[in-house]
């Protein structure tokens, strides 16, 4: 167990610095300058000389090597650099704005298991032919549309038509944690019928797999109620191939939220990343790229990891290797 470890460490931190050299290095090459967007955007007409003391004064005058070693050592002491246009450093930005993606996201996946859950159980219990054509819709539609388009379809029904949540803003949980609530929960049922539409498809189908085993023909040989044979020995068999799932939509989770937060005008990382675009300040979006990497890469180890603890034949046959 202990090599398993290591060697997903050991994985997961090689593909996190290959991360960084493709988030920088592709960055450098989209159309774009920074400092024409700091001279406005027209370069006809521009001081060559006032071009190069901006260049200078971000740093890009630099080889795109030296630019990305200073650009790592700062990383490794906590400091991704400072903001081109505002000036102020790109950890007090993403500190500022973060509150607003991780409480979206935390709420949009609570939601996303409440939905997907249940309604796959409920399918294995109660076997209805109804039921399981309405569940393959939902599926379908929700793997189908993107999140923004679910934002304005609720923005249109629960906010244009019947004026019950609010459309737009963010309030901090710690002001007033009610409101806060208001104005999460539009974005984050958005967010949570596309989680929850892959989920049910693949819970459904670990279910159908799991219920021809041989133990639960012998829970159903010693005469145990459907529900009871479905909770106790159906699901959590049936859960461990989800966990692969769960793990990837965690680690999508930021980058997914991005639309979903502008559409909805939440201060997130979301409307961060898309003025950053707007301006080509690389400080601040290779930061909040290489953060959606690292999220993503850490998900995908802890859930390679969770399997080595949940499912046993895994350890046996790491010991066989």
């Amino acid at each position: 167990m202990r090599g398993y470890v290591l060697r997903r460490v050991a994985t997961s931190s090689g593909l996190l610095v290959l991360s960084s050299v493709l988030i920088f290095v592709v960055l450098r090459t989209i159309p774009g300058d920074p400092t024409i967007v700091a001279l406005g955007g027209t370069p006809e007409g521009a001081d060559p000389k006032a071009i190069a003391a901006i260049r200078h004064n971000l740093g890009l005058d630099q080889s795109v090597p030296d630019q990305y070693w200073h650009w790592i050592v700062g990383i490794l002491h906590g400091n991704f650099g400072k903001s081109y246009f505002s000036g102020f450093p790109v950890t007090t930005l993403l500190a500022e704005r973060a509150p607003a993606t991780i409480e979206l996201a935390m709420m949009a996946l609570v939601l996303g298991l409440l939905i997907a859950v249940p309604a796959a159980v409920l399918g294995a219990i109660w076997r209805n032919r109804h039921y399981d054509r309405a569940l393959s819709g939902f599926t379908a539609i929700g793997m189908s549309t993107p999140s923004f388009i679910s934002g304005i379809l609720l923005i249109l029904l629960f906010g244009v038509k019947l004026h019950v949540l609010p459309i737009q803003g963010y309030v901090s949980i710690e002001d007033d944690p009610l409101e806060s609530l208001k104005t999460t929960i539009l974005p984050a049922c958005a967010l949570a019928l596309a989680i929850a539409a892959p989920i049910i498809r693949l819970l459904r189908s670990s279910l159908a797999d799991v219920s021809s085993a041989s133990y639960m023909r012998t829970a159903q040989g010693k005469g145990l109620r459907r529900h009871k044979i479905v909770l106790r020995h159906l699901l959590p068999n049936a859960l461990i191939p989800s966990l692969t799932m769960v793990g990837v939509i965690i680690g999508g989770l930021i980058g997914g939220s991005v639309i979903v937060e502008y559409v909805f005008a939440r201060r997130g990382l979301g409307s961060l990343m898309i003025n950053a675009v707007e301006q080509r300040d690389y400080q601040v979006l290779q930061a909040l790229v290489l953060l959606a990497a690292a999220t993503f890469i850490l998900t995908s180890l802890i859930t390679d990891l969770l399997y080595g603890v949940i499912d046993p034949r895994l350890r046996v046959q790491q010991r066989q290797v």
